[in-house]
């Protein structure tokens, strides 16, 4: 519940943020200063950096996966179709995450299973499919875009995720393994984005807006550094699938922090599709 809260909270920001300077600049910058923080509280509590070569690769793949590639569709899905309805599309993420271990793990699915992915995929669609008329800012085209984006980056969640608790073991700190999910994304998205001249001085960027800079360290806190550390707590402490299941409450408690902040008045037809998606997750993994 502490990571839904907390990424409740980044998501908004997050978004604020992004539609001020651009998805890319928050992304990037968003990443060594959740490094500087995960560090220095590891450093103060822990401060032990031997891990099994087999969980570091894991969990370097995980960040990669998660927050590289996965935050970066999420980002630019937020920005065209707003922070409610992308969180809502990532809340995917958990039956993908069963599919994929249908098929690479060979978990066999119970017709309950079967019954709750049809359930969320259900709630999903019913707000995806509504009319954007009550809100102009969407045209169609970036609705379709914007799905699109938010459908990958729940795969790329999912996949995310299933590494993460391969490369948690009993002796992997959450916290480290956090660090470590950040600093490999952040070693291939700052390289990628120079060798396709996409850095235009971020912090040039960033600095001319300060604005920006409330909304950028609120949600690093909030998000990478907070939310991403609980989450990985999490899945290390309990099942998978529930871990996931509770943190998919996202798009029901950002409907209020929606509201707040960005105008968005969601019909009743939005609010009923999210209550059934996550009312689908939650026979998925109670099963």
């Amino acid at each position: 519940m502490g990571t839904a809260i907390c990424w409740s909270f980044s998501s908004v920001l997050f978004a604020v943020a992004s539609k001020r300077v651009g998805p890319l600049v928050i992304n990037l910058l968003r990443l060594p200063l959740a490094i500087v923080l995960l560090f220095t509280t590891y450093l103060v509590i822990n401060g032990n950096f031997s891990i099994p070569w087999r969980s570091a690769s894991y969990l370097a793949l995980s960040g990669l996966m998660g927050l590289a590639i996965g935050d970066t569709f999420l980002f630019n899905s937020m920005v065209l179709i707003g922070a409610r309805l992308s969180m809502l599309l990532l809340s995917l993420s958990p039956p993908i995450t069963a599919l994929l271990a249908f098929v690479f793990l060979g978990e066999v699915l119970s017709p309950l299973d079967i019954l709750g992915i049809g359930v969320t995929l259900a709630g999903v669609v019913w707000v995806v499919l509504e009319r954007p008329d009550n809100n102009p800012v969407i045209q169609k085209p970036y609705l379709v875009k914007g799905v699109i984006l938010g459908i990958l980056s729940a795969v790329a969640q999912a996949i995310g995720l299933l590494w993460a608790k391969m490369g948690l073991t009993p002796q992997v700190d959450p916290l480290y393994g956090t660090l470590i999910r950040m600093g490999s994304a952040a070693l291939i998205l700052w390289p990628l984005s120079f060798l396709l001249k996409r850095v235009k001085n971020p912090f040039k960027i960033i600095k001319a807006d300060t604005t920006a800079i409330k909304f950028l360290l609120s949600g690093v806190v909030m998000g990478p550094f907070l939310g991403v550390w609980l989450s990985l707590i999490a899945v290390k402490n309990t099942n998978t699938g529930i871990a996931a299941t509770i943190m998919s409450v996202v798009p029901v408690t950002m409907i209020p922090l929606s509201i707040k902040f960005e105008k968005e008045r969601p019909s009743i037809r939005s609010v009923f599709g999210a209550v059934v998606a996550i009312a689908g997750i939650a026979i998925l993994f109670l099963s």
